[in-house]
């Protein structure tokens, strides 16, 4: 493997460390490990790849992940504070106004409002049903990270060069279950901080894995919800999600990240019309 990607696929497994870990005590020892670097050096090349410090990638993802709790959860502050690695809500609070430019509780007080602003221009609310709800047992999956707009033609790239590389495994890519995982919803993170997992089910193949690449899912429940035709306008079903269904549904969404599951995509129809992707609303319980 060149150089370059190796220390690319190493500073990924750095990310899922600390996307797992980020509201304990982070090991310096592991971020050692899994990076092949010293931890000045790591910090060095971290920022130079996603343009923040560690310390700060760590207290946005703290933060980000309160803000999801204060908009899906009644829970009390005090909490969420705990339970996204804060001491107590004082410093919590401290962090969330710097990150969000409001205090978490006038945040959570404007959450009807955030959720509205998503394009939609009805006077009435109108019900958002869910297709189903659903599972996801622990997967494993080679993937691949991106970071910045995932509207963008630039994730287009990521799946191209993903898959061509997939592809080197000998895994049929037309038969692969694909599906995105979308750590930073945009409803609460600024665009070009968002971190994206492309992925590919290989739970059941008998090939050669790099362990770079490779991570386990763990299971899940998920609300599921279809969007059909290009990715491009996928974000209309989002509107609706956001407008409509968060707003008249009883079920309690959990912080965890969304998936995009691609379930007809051009490995399997000329027909961009015709794609499907299949959204999960990540459920508690």
């Amino acid at each position: 493997m060149e150089t370059k990607q190796f220390y690319k696929h190493r500073l990924q497994q750095v990310v899922s460390y600390l996307r797992a870990k980020y509201n304990s005590k982070i090991s310096i020892q592991e971020l050692e490990n899994l990076s092949s670097f010293s931890y000045r050096n790591l910090q060095r090349v971290f920022k130079g790849y996603y343009g923040e410090t560690i310390g700060a990638y760590v207290t946005r993802i703290r933060v980000e992940n309160g803000a999801k709790k204060l908009l899906y959860s009644s829970q009390e502050i005090k909490v969420i504070a705990e339970e996204v690695g804060y001491a107590d809500v004082q410093t919590f609070s401290k962090s969330f106004k710097k990150h969000f430019g409001v205090s978490p509780a006038i945040y959570r007080s404007k959450k009807e409002n955030l959720f509205r602003n998503h394009k939609t221009n009805e006077k009435q609310i109108m019900p958002f049903f869910e297709e189903k709800i659903t599972v996801l047992p622990e997967m494993k999956v080679l993937y691949t990270t991106f970071k910045g707009d995932y509207y963008s033609t630039k994730l287009d790239v990521l799946w191209d060069d993903f898959l061509s590389e997939v592809e080197e495994l000998n895994i049929n890519i037309n038969d692969a279950e694909c599906f995105g995982i979308i750590w930073d919803e945009p409803i609460i993170s600024e665009a070009i901080n968002y971190d994206y997992d492309a992925c590919i089910i290989v739970d059941s193949m008998n090939v050669s894995i790099p362990k770079l690449r490779v991570k386990i899912l763990k299971e899940q429940k998920y609300a599921v919800f279809t969007h059909v035709g290009p990715y491009q306008h996928i974000d209309e079903t989002y509107d609706k999600i956001f407008s409509k269904w968060l707003l008249t549904t009883d079920k309690e969404i959990s912080e965890a990240p969304f998936i995009e599951k691609y379930t007809k995509h051009e490995g399997n129809t000329n027909d961009v019309n015709l794609y499907e992707t299949e959204i999960y609303i990540p459920l508690k319980g």
